[in-house]
């Protein structure tokens, strides 16, 4: 709080509070303030003057009272001086007066026997009385042998006092009551002794040598009167009591990481402090002897143990005794029972540091990998350091006469007697243990992070019919899933790659959705964290062992993981099935089939991106020589690595992942984890085959669902569709007929022509039900989807379609014929036409083709053609055996080959439109194509132009300069595979469109340069493409084109390899 200034001494504070300057003379004051003012001034300025007056007088009479304080002190000092020296001069006078006396009385007075005997008791008596004094002096001094000692003589003093042998000397000493009480005092000191000498013990201070830990325990064993492997275990005992003090501090749940570790590498230096000084108090080498026996046996001259008592002969005598008794007692314990003491100490120590304290483990505060590595890089520099037994070294030096670089290392050797490593015996396992602990520890937050169940029923789904099912727009806004709102974040920082990797990321979410990228981000950073955690614990030197413990036990944690998320999409897809059974049961609350189709979608999206695009489940079930490599490339964040290792996907934020640059440091690569990799067997895990196959079935099941509904849906609409089609019992040419001249040889001369109309297109229900099935593809994923998911929806399809028209047969057969002649050739080319173009669907007709993989050639040779008899292909053919019984014979066999010819030039014609099945079984491959000649088609002719049979990016011969680098592939389909497809980076791709100038293009070399610019981008967009494509779709994006635009993305159909 301020305090207001004093008022100054020219002025004066008037009642009211105003202050007043008196400098201003009498009159004016009259002549300004009126009469109540002045008298409130002249009343101020009188008690000023008294305070002023009083505070004067307080002021010299508190001097004046320590004046006299004063000069009383130095009078008092005064006769103290003198009263010493006068009592200084008394004293002096009086020895020498006793000094002349003695010299004159000594020769004519002799001694009395009773007196001396009384002196020499009274000696006693004093001695026993100065042993407390001398005690507590010793330790204050922490001298604790010398007060054990002294403890030891005043117990002979008394011992000769209360024994003695002379009747008149034990009547004497009733004479001295105090002997009895004054050894009660000496007595208690025993305990006091031992208890500061084992309080000696527990202490670690680094300035305490090991001679102060020697006294203590000579003192002890003196005082407790205790052999040599007692006091041995006594100090153990002692220091293993300090450790575990240390321990029970760090035990609170407050405790960091940082502390557990620090409070490990205390605990170490203690055991190894222990270790080293147990060989240096006991252990015998060469010919000196250990410091404790030489402490303990260490004895001063027999005329100064009792000092001041005339004659102790007595005592000694029992003196003698006891060091007798001593040193027979010590003797030097043998090198291997030392050995084996400190070995079992050891582990004892061990176990408690690892053990539960206080209901916790001190290593759970360690919380991931990276901690433990650095756990383990502190203790072994504490444990291999030359600080640590500092005070040791003389003693070593001594022993071994030389210089120690390894103190610990030499002194485990001398006491312990073994090689064994102190990490072993203590940290390994409990280490090994922990790191399996962070293991489950990340796995199970993926458990709790991930509820598939809960997503599957959180997706609503589309209300209302299969028609409006259909018309729901696609799930990407562009070709292949590219999210059209994406920015183009390249195009402002310049960056090339970034972009692409953008554009990447984009295709990916788009295809799968929020929820399904989630959840694979989830198991892929949980894999990732997990496995760097191991990385970082495995570089050791103990990576090898551990790597045989912790490999094995990380590829079933995972695959136990991953399994049990397999097995909850395996129970609810099984409950969709039910749901889509069940649907039309009453009393029965089920979703609507649009809802269950979306979830089993749902569910095999997120089983797809398991299989193909997660990072880092391949790579654990892998082969563990992938780890560090596979890892690294996983989360590089470079256009690069998202191009070479397309399947292991892109990180989402590893820019600045501190992560990413541990695994990325030089170090890392030539670190001891690297080197126990490549010393592992080179094979994967058998688990990474059952979860690929796993992933694949239920893929592929989950599709099947949808194939189910779908084709169902979209075979109601093509028999209705059928059976409304009025124009199949019309006598006239139908739409889309086209006439055909036949050709007759009547003789060698003449020819007669005849004009027979057929159809040359399928019927437009026919077209309509393939491409909705198409453009459902197309929604659902496209060229993404694997090549069985196709093959089951054209199988299906087909199915339906046999059975459509079976049953309009024998609708027909029963109710009499409807049906013209006419509209038996539609009918007839239409199941032709759709069993051409699901014919990829009959796994059994082209098992051979879709198992057995084939080497692509740069140039598309004609293909031998042959149909191969199925079950379904000789359904497909009997039906149409059964139609064509409806015509004349001899019509049949005139119309036979042109209405197949119509039919194979329809096929070739609707190949790209209906891409999706064609690519499954390419047909009529030699067969010619001709433009329509009626008047209903839109394809217009225009003329013939040359150009290249290849674009320039995809040329064999343009890119064989520039060589393929096999990469590292992280799905679960091939972990180890090289693909050269896969392994075609940027950098590649700019290097194999270098064109030399002597290659054999001659002339068209300048040309092929310019239009290369062009070309390489078109080439970059496709890579991105294809890093989405798996083995088994690259190749078919080509098949669907037709043979004459053999040369358009030849990348796709000519320039991949299967090695």
């Amino acid at each position: 709080m301020r305090m207001a200034p004093p008022p100054s001494p020219q002025s004066t504070v008037a009642g009211d509070g105003r202050t007043y300057h008196l400098s201003k003379d009498a009159e004016s004051l009259f002549r300004t303030k009126p009469i109540s003012e002045i008298r409130n001034v002249e009343t101020a300025t009188r008690k000023q003057i008294q305070d002023k007056s009083e505070e004067l007088r307080q002021l010299v009479g508190n001097r004046y009272r320590d004046l006299i304080d004063s000069a009383d002190s130095i009078v008092l000092m005064k006769s103290s001086c003198e009263s010493i020296s006068a009592n200084i001069s008394a004293i002096h006078g009086g020895i020498i007066h006793s000094l002349s006396s003695t010299v004159t009385a000594f020769p004519t007075v002799s001694p009395s026997p009773s007196r001396t005997k009384i002196y020499g008791i009274a000696c006693r008596v004093k001695y026993l009385v100065d042993t407390p004094e001398n005690i507590w002096g010793c330790l204050d001094e922490s001298m604790f042998l010398e007060a054990a000692a002294r403890y030891m003589r005043a117990k002979q003093v008394h011992f000769s006092l209360i024994h003695g042998e002379d009747e008149k000397e034990k009547n004497v000493l009733s004479n001295f009551p105090l002997l009895q009480h004054q050894w009660q005092i000496v007595e208690s000191f025993k305990v006091q002794i031992s208890q500061r000498s084992r309080e000696r013990l527990l202490e670690h201070a680094l300035d305490l040598g090991i001679g102060a830990y020697a006294d203590a325990l000579a003192a002890i064993a003196i005082i407790d009167e205790l052999d040599p492997n007692q006091v041995l275990s006594l100090l153990l005992e002692s220091r293993k009591s300090y450790i575990s003090m240390k321990l029970g501090a760090c035990s609170n749940s407050s405790a960091t990481s940082s502390d557990v570790i620090s409070v490990f590498c205390e605990v170490l230096k203690i055991i190894q402090v222990s270790v080293g000084q147990v060989g240096e108090l006991y252990l015998q080498v060469l010919s000196d002897m250990p410091l404790f026996y030489k402490t303990i046996l260490s004895s001063p001259p027999t005329s100064q143990l009792f000092g001041g008592i005339p004659n102790p002969d007595e005592e000694v005598r029992l003196w003698k005794v006891f060091r007798d008794k001593l040193e027979s007692v010590m003797v030097v314990l043998d090198r291997d029972y030392i050995a084996k003491t400190c070995s079992d100490w050891l582990r004892n120590c061990g176990k408690e540091i690892i053990n539960k304290i206080n209901g916790r483990y001190l290593i759970d505060a360690i919380e991931n990998g990276q901690q433990l590595a650095a756990a383990e890089k502190l203790i072994r520099e504490t444990m291999e350091g030359k600080q640590v037994l500092e005070g040791s070294i003389e003693w070593l030096k001594k022993v071994f006469g030389s210089e120690i670089e390894l103190p610990w290392k030499r002194t485990r050797e001398l006491v312990l007697g073994d090689d064994s490593d102190l990490w072993d015996e203590i940290f390994e396992d409990a280490f090994a243990q922990r790191m399996k602990a962070i293991i489950d520890s990340g796995f199970n937050e993926l458990n709790k992070s991930v509820n598939v169940k809960e997503s599957i029923h959180a997706i609503a789904g589309v209300s209302g019919d299969f028609q409006v099912y259909m018309n729901r727009s696609p799930r990407g806004g562009g070709v292949w899933f590219l999210d059209p709102n994406s920015k183009k974040v390249g195009l402002v920082t310049g960056s090339k790659g970034q972009t692409e990797e953008n554009d990447f990321r984009n295709c990916l979410g788009a295809y799968f959705g929020t929820e399904v990228s989630r959840i694979r981000d989830a198991v892929d950073n949980c894999c990732e964290s997990v496995l760097e955690d191991l990385l970082s614990f495995l570089d050791s030197p103990k990576a090898s062992s551990r790597l045989k413990v912790l490999a094995p036990y990380l590829q079933n944690v995972c695959y136990g993981s991953m399994s049990t998320i397999m097995t909850e999409l395996k129970n609810e897809m099984e409950n969709l099935y039910a749901g889509l059974k069940n649907g039309n049961k009453e009393g029965e609350a089920v979703p609507p089939p649009a809802v269950i189709v979306e979830r089993s979608l749902f569910i095999g999206r997120l089983l797809f991106a398991f299989q193909k695009h997660s990072r880092h489940v391949p790579v654990i079930l892998g082969s563990p020589r992938l780890w560090v490599n596979g890892t690294m490339a996983a989360i590089s964040g470079n256009s690069k690595s998202v191009l070479r290792y397309s399947r292991a996907g892109v990180d989402s934020s590893l820019p600045d992942n501190p992560r990413k640059k541990m695994l990325d440091s030089p170090k890392r690569q030539t670190s001891m984890a690297n080197s126990a990799l490549f010393g592992l067997d080179d094979s994967s895990s058998p688990q990474l085959d059952e979860l690929s196959r796993t992933t694949q079935d239920l893929c592929v099941r989950a599709h099947n669902l949808w194939i189910t509904w779908v084709s169902d849906e979209l075979s109601l609409i093509l028999s209705h569709n059928l059976r409304q089609d009025d124009s199949l019992s019309a006598t006239t040419p139908l739409r889309g007929w086209e006439e055909t001249i036949v050709k007759q040889e009547q003789s060698a001369e003449s020819q007669s022509e005849m004009k027979i109309s057929l159809p040359s297109m399928p019927s437009l229900y026919i077209t309509s039900f393939l491409f909705q099935a198409c453009e459902e593809i197309d929604r659902v994923g496209g060229h993404v989807l694997d090549r069985i998911i196709l093959q089951n929806f054209a199988s299906r399809l087909l199915e339906k379609v046999i059975g459509i028209y079976g049953d309009f047969l024998s609708t027909e057969e029963v109710h009499g014929s409807k049906i013209s002649e006419k509209g038996v050739l539609q009918v007839l080319l239409d199941l032709r036409f759709a069993a051409d173009v699901l014919s990829g669907g009959d796994v059994s007709g082209t098992e051979q083709t879709s198992k057995t993989p084939k080497l692509k050639i740069p140039f598309r040779r004609k293909q031998d053609v042959h149909q191969i008899k199925s079950v379904i292909g000789e359904r497909v053919h009997g039906l149409i055996n059964q139609f064509s019984r409806r015509l004349d014979p001899i019509d049949w066999l005139t119309y036979e080959p042109y209405l197949w010819e119509n039919e194979r030039q329809s096929y070739l014609r609707h190949a790209v439109l209906f891409g999706f099945f064609v690519q499954l079984y390419r047909m009529y491959t030699d067969t010619v194509q001709k433009l329509p000649t009626n008047s209903e088609s839109n394809i217009m002719r225009c003329s013939i132009v040359p150009r290249f049979k290849y674009l320039p990016i995809s040329a064999p011969a343009l890119s064989a300069k520039g060589g393929t680098k096999a990469s590292i592939s992280t799905s679960m389909d091939d972990v180890s595979s090289r693909s050269s497809w896969k392994s075609f980076t940027h950098d590649e791709l700019s290097r194999s469109i270098d064109i030399d100038e002597n290659s054999s293009f001659g002339v068209a070399t300048p040309f092929l340069k310019s239009f290369m610019q062009v070309g390489s981008r078109f080439g970059e967009s496709t890579l991105k493409f294809g890093s989405m494509l798996t083995d088994g779709q690259v190749g078919r994006f080509g098949d669907i084109l037709p043979a004459q635009a053999a040369g358009l993305l030849s990348s796709f159909t000519a320039g991949r390899s299967d090695s």
